[in-house]
């Protein structure tokens, strides 16, 4: 079913052109219901349902409204007049005739079996005869369990709240300058400000998304979503009053235990404006998007806890919703939206259907179900059809994986029962549609053996006979061949920056001079105290008191390890450069004043023109860049293009400690993280390391190369595969590719 199955409910819009769209009841029904015993019910429609006829481009349909249900369907004339003359007495046959005989452009008697099929799944009307009755009731209480199935659905299920008609229509007024074209104007004037103002802060803006998901960030993102969800579908629910329509549920969509807002606008069917409903699909978004783009004006012009606040509301009134509600393959506004747009009522379950069918016709060779879509509708709805099948199973699929690695194991069996519910039941139901002895779309057994030899012989050739691309790549940095880090070696002020950033230095030039009164005084007390245990050991002795002088020694030998610690520490109050070279640093001159505590960097020494690249290998490659050992890689860097260098060494131990920062997915990097450990003895900076261990590969670099290259810059470096086949090369990145969505989602789950 997936995400496009849970507004199914809220909307069924029939094409003009009748028995288009009801293919899909005919091929669900007809197995148990064959066209004879249709001709022969005798059915009625419900009293309460109301009729409204509606033009649109010389197009004329009538809509078809069931208010007990809150349901809206369009059906074509002719179909309109076959169902309005059901009366109960006469039976579909005899309608059929008389229609016919009076000059209507009546249905036929396979289109006329499709309506009557249409009609009883849909509730729409009552029958006389005992049999159509109990034939009704059987098929209403299995449509029952079918939104019963839906509802029980861990991974997606609605709870229906209340009715906001009556506090919509009092909201409606004082919100109703939301559609107006003044708003309209600033809208557009305030977004302008708001794209004006990433463009110029495109750095700062970027840097902000780095820790958009750290900490307990994810607790405030999923309140915002909340809020701007219920604004969201306040939107449509206000834009469906301001033209008339009623809105009679309001609740809760429950995606994978995420709560969002959900209103019933589907009495916008009912506006004979197709611009109408259009406003009200897209009402949602219309004004998330003006409160994203007003929040990204305030973290334009704000600091701190205000700043990061506006960001991550600016994010999830944006980009959520352009990922999801934009989104025309999935049954949100924008799927809506389009349909409106390409005047193809019903687009996606005509298109769904189509594929479906022409899919089981060309692997079990079922006949096709006749293709009776107006001509200007065959090419949309077909290129549809393919796109949102295929969507729809890739989310059905990414739901059942992220629900199965929900909490800590259990979510197995939410995965389990997505599974069951999805595609278990769909398929169960396709296979007695089409394997029962009398179904009336019975498989082609020939067309099944060819499918079942031409997926035994691409499965064999996957796996024994094509092989899998000769190379792998991993991700490599550039970086100065001599490098040190210089790290305070004691607490202090920095009180001096001796260097400019970007200087030449010398082995043991002065570079910084830091500042501790503190270490100082106690370097000072503790050549006091040895002082004064010298003397008195010396007493002792002297005294013949040799078990305190001994005691006296062993203290002696703390205080001078005691005051060399110390002292080392106070002369690594003025650090030195280790070699030859140059000196950078960020916001070097910034630090002066600062406190820094001992281990913290200070600014990095190189040599300018020695660099070297190192490539970040992932454990499981380590074979096949073992094979590569004695040959040159291939080396890709942004500008430079693609060059060869030797392998200099492979480090002998995996390690799970960022290679280099701009590898790392929070500098925009390919390398996964995770927390460290809280038992680890990383330091602080190292408080993130690599989802999965992995190997440094040093390539030397020769001097012309070296002196082109820049320290920092990322690329990817290309060796050797180990031989094996295409299908156990898929599978195993498949298999490596969902192991690591797994790891980051259990990393990330409450």
């Amino acid at each position: 079913m997936g995400i496009a199955a849970l507004l199914d409910d809220l909307v069924m819009s029939i094409s003009p052109q009748f028995s288009t769209v009801f293919t899909s009841a005919k091929r669900a029904e007809e197995a148990s219901n064959p066209r004879s015993q249709w001709l022969q019910a005798k059915l009625k429609l419900r009293t309460e349902l109301k009729f409204d006829t509606r033009s649109e481009d010389e197009n004329t349909f009538v809509v078809v409204e069931d208010p007990v249900r809150s349901k809206y369907f369009q059906i074509g004339v002719a179909e309109f007049q076959f169902i309005a003359s059901l009366d109960g007495a006469r039976t579909v046959a005899e309608v059929i005739a008389e229609l016919h005989s009076n000059g209507h452009d009546a249905v036929n008697e396979d289109q006329a079996g499709t309506i009557c099929q249409w009609l009883v799944r849909s509730n729409l009307t009552i029958s006389q005869s005992l049999d159509s009755t109990n034939r009704i009731k059987t098929q209403s209480e299995a449509l029952k369990n079918q939104a019963l199935m839906s509802k029980v659905n861990p991974i997606s299920f609605k709870i229906k709240l209340f009715d906001p008609n009556r506090f919509l229509s009092a909201a409606e007024p004082w919100f109703d300058k939301l559609f107006s074209k003044w708003f309209l104007l600033g809208w557009l004037c305030v977004g302008a400000w708001a794209m004006q103002t990433v463009i110029t802060q495109w750095p700062k803006f970027c840097a902000a998304s780095q820790g958009i998901l750290s900490g307990t960030s994810w607790i405030s993102l999923l309140v915002f979503w909340l809020i701007l969800k219920i604004i969201h579908e306040f939107a449509h629910g206000v834009s469906c009053k301001r033209y008339g329509g009623e809105v009679p549920e309001a609740g809760v969509l429950m995606l994978l235990f995420t709560p969002m807002a959900f209103v019933n606008v589907t009495s916008m069917w009912r506006f004979p404006s197709r611009w109408q409903r259009i406003i009200v699909a897209a009402a949602g978004m219309y004004v998330e998007l003006f409160v994203s783009f007003v929040a990204l004006i305030i973290w334009a012009n704000s600091r701190g806890l205000t700043a990061d606040t506006a960001y991550n509301v600016f994010i999830m009134a944006s980009v959520t919703t352009v990922l999801f509600n934009a989104n025309p393959l999935m049954r949100f506004d924008g799927y809506f939206i389009l349909s409106d747009l390409l005047k193809v009522p019903n687009l996606y379950t005509k298109g769904t259907q189509w594929f479906g069918d022409r899919l089981k016709h060309f692997l079990l060779g079922t006949p096709k179900t006749p293709n009776l879509f107006p001509h200007r509708e065959r090419r949309v709805v077909k290129i549809y059809g393919a796109l949102a099948f295929f969507w729809k199973f890739s989310v059905s699929i990414g739901l059942v994986i992220t629900a199965s690695v929900m909490f800590n194991g259990a979510g197995l069996i939410l995965g389990a029962l997505g599974v069951v519910l999805w595609f278990g039941l769909p398929l169960m139901k396709q296979y007695k549609l089409h394997f029962s002895p009398e179904s009336p779309k019975p498989i082609n057994r020939k067309r099944v053996a060819l499918s079942v030899l031409s997926a035994t012989v691409l499965i064999g050739a996957l796996f024994w006979v094509l092989k899998a691309p000769p190379t792998k790549s991993a991700p490599a940095i550039v970086q100065f061949a001599e490098e040190t880090i210089l790290r305070s070696t004691a607490d202090g002020f920095v009180d001096e920056i001796l260097i400019g950033n970007g200087e030449d230095v010398v082995q043991g030039q002065p570079l910084i001079r830091l500042r501790n009164e503190e270490l100082s005084l106690e370097v000072d007390a503790l050549a006091s105290e040895i002082k004064s245990a010298t003397i008195q050991q010396r007493i002792y002795r002297q005294q013949n008191e040799l078990v305190q002088a001994s005691v006296e020694a062993e203290k002696l030998a703390g205080l001078k390890k005691q005051w060399a610690e110390k002292r080392a520490q106070a002369d690594g109050l003025i650090v030195c450069s280790p070699l030859d070279g140059f000196v950078f640093g960020r916001r070097l001159h910034q630090m002066v004043g600062s406190f820094v505590n001992q281990g913290d960097p200070l600014m990095t020494v190189a040599k300018r023109d020695t660099k070297e690249v190192i490539v970040s290998v992932d454990q499981r490659d380590l074979e096949s860049i073992q094979l590569s050992q004695d040959r040159a890689l291939r080396i890709a860097l942004p500008g430079i293009g693609l060059f060869e260098s030797p392998i200099t060494r492979i480090d002998p131990i995996a390690s799970n400690r960022p290679l280099h920062p701009s590898l790392c997915a929070n500098a925009g990097g390919p390398l996964p993280l995770m927390p460290a450990p809280r038992d680890s003895n990383t330091n602080s900076e190292q408080s993130m390391v690599l989802l999965s261990p992995r190997f440094d590969v040093l390539v030397a670099l020769d001097d012309s190369t070296s002196q082109t290259l820049h320290s920092g810059q990322r690329g990817r470096a290309y060796f050797s595969a180990r031989s094996q086949s295409l299908g156990s090369y898929l599978f195993l990145a498949t298999n490596d590719w969902l192991r690591t969505k797994v790891e980051q989602a259990l990393l990330v789950s409450p």
